[in-house]
């Protein structure tokens, strides 16, 4: 799933089997748009981390520590 909020993108998945595939296919359709992302911006492979203020968890949005 890819979720977009302005210039900043989620992409999650409920398998870790799908977690290579989700973003190769954002990717995909990104170059054939010719979007670039800025690499020093881009986080991979994480269970959990801060995004647009809130703290994202497997167990969903909580309050940002």
């Amino acid at each position: 799933m890819l979720e977009v909020y302005m210039e900043d993108m989620i992409v999650k998945s409920h398998e870790e089997t799908d977690n290579a595939a989700h973003p190769r296919r954002v990717f995909e359709q990104a170059r054939k748009c010719k979007m670039r992302f800025n690499p020093e911006k881009c986080t991979f492979r994480v269970r959990a981390g801060k995004f647009l203020g809130f703290y994202l968890t497997e167990r969903g949005i909580e309050a940002n520590p």
